[in-house]
C-alpha cells in the first residue's frame, strides 16, 4: 500500500469530503475508499479515451 500526498483547491476538498460523508458516513477509511475509487474511475476513463 502506498501513501499519496496531493494538493487540491480548498473548495474541491470541501465538496469531496462532504460527498464522502454523505455516502460512507464518518467511517474510518472512507476518504481512502473514495479517493481510490475516483482514481480507478479516472484511469478507466483515460484508457477508454485512448482506444
Amino acid at each position: 500500500m502506498k501513501r499519496l500526498d496531493v494538493y487540491i483547491p480548498d473548495e474541491l476538498d470541501k465538496k469531496f469530503r462532504e460527498i464522502v460523508r454523505r455516502k460512507y458516513g464518518n467511517r474510518r477509511g472512507a476518504l481512502s475508499i473514495a479517493v481510490e475509487q475516483a482514481i480507478r474511475d479516472w484511469i478507466k476513463k483515460v484508457e477508454e479515451e485512448e482506444e
